[in-house]
């Protein structure tokens, strides 16, 4: 344990528990009912861990990664806090995972994707990345996109989040349910080229795309702790 740690340490000893999470960051844990593309619901484990934001301030810092974890076909995912997926479908034994960006710098990370959009397949224990070609058109989006409560904890997801908590309840998305009704689409190919093609619109790219090694964190499993 370095010296620094146990300052906090001491430092937390002497405050209440709301400036110790302040000061170590907090996490936040729950699990999440998610209907697949033909129908069946499964329940994932999801995690996210904050960074402080620094002492004496109580504000909360930013997502430093987002975990995912499917226990039945020991399925784990940890993307850092800029790549949140959106969709998570098994289909023919497969397992599937979507991931939205749109900013002109991420997007030059990948060498711009048109549709932009990174898509990956889990095979051998690992997450391959896949062209759009290969991800199952027939996905819905169907993950929590509100990960945290934002400023104040109590607001943040615990316990199991149910289809219906996403649809009619409290943690309904209520951007993306608005366009998707606007548009009349719910379906991966059914999305607006308007809303696809962001990435195609910038000009920075990187000379050599650094890919997956800027998306993923590392591959230590801490859902179960």
């Amino acid at each position: 344990m370095n010296h620094l740690h146990k300052t906090l340490i001491a430092l937390c000893a002497s405050l209440s528990l709301t400036g110790c999470v302040s000061i170590l960051g907090d996490h936040v844990r729950y699990t999440e009912e998610v209907k697949l593309s033909d129908g069946k619901v499964v329940v994932i484990q999801r995690h996210a861990e904050l960074t402080a934001s620094g002492f004496p301030s109580q504000r909360r810092g930013f997502v430093k990664y987002f975990e995912i974890c499917y226990p039945p076909m020991n399925i784990h995912w940890k993307s850092k806090g800029g790549y949140e997926p959106d969709i998570f479908d098994i289909v023919d034994g497969k397992a599937y995972m979507h991931v939205p960006i749109s900013d002109c710098e991420t997007c030059g990370l990948f060498n711009n994707p048109p549709t932009s959009a990174l898509y990956f397949v889990w095979e051998n224990g690992a997450w391959k990345r896949i062209p759009h070609e290969e991800f199952p058109a027939q996905s819905e989006w169907n993950l929590l996109m509100q990960t945290t409560g934002g400023v104040s904890r109590s607001d943040d997801p615990r316990g199991l989040i149910t289809l219906a908590d996403k649809t009619t309840g409290k943690w309904i998305d209520s951007s993306l349910r608005y366009s998707q009704q606007y548009h009349g689409w719910r379906r991966l190919n059914e999305r607006p080229v308007a809303l696809r093609n962001s990435c195609t619109k910038c000009e920075y790219s990187f000379p050599t795309p650094k890919g997956d090694m800027e998306l993923f964190v590392d591959n230590v499993n801490t859902c179960k702790r």
